[in-house]
């Protein structure tokens, strides 16, 4: 499992809301992203989400790893621009 991979995927369902929504983000399925959330959560031996068929919620486990994953899936974002707006 790519773990950034991971991470990103877990952020972007959250902030979507949405399991189909990313899958269409990633040109992929809805299958594959939520394999990406339970590998992330086994992995980390911890649920982080909640699903039912109609919603999603993130769990207490879930709301702290969110905060920290987005805090970090954004520096990476901003380290890559960086070194890119360098190479040009």
């Amino acid at each position: 499992m790519d773990r950034l991979f991971a991470m990103q995927t877990f952020v972007r369902v959250v902030e979507t809301g949405s399991f189909s929504a990313v899958a269409r983000e990633q040109s992929s399925t809805q299958s594959a992203v939520s394999k990406q959330v339970a590998a992330l959560e086994r992995h980390l031996g911890a649920k982080l989400l909640t699903r039912t068929t109609r919603t999603l919620s993130l769990t207490e486990d879930g709301e702290r790893y969110f905060e920290q994953a987005r805090r970090l899936v954004l520096e990476v974002g901003e380290v890559e621009a960086s070194l890119r707006r360098e190479q040009h």
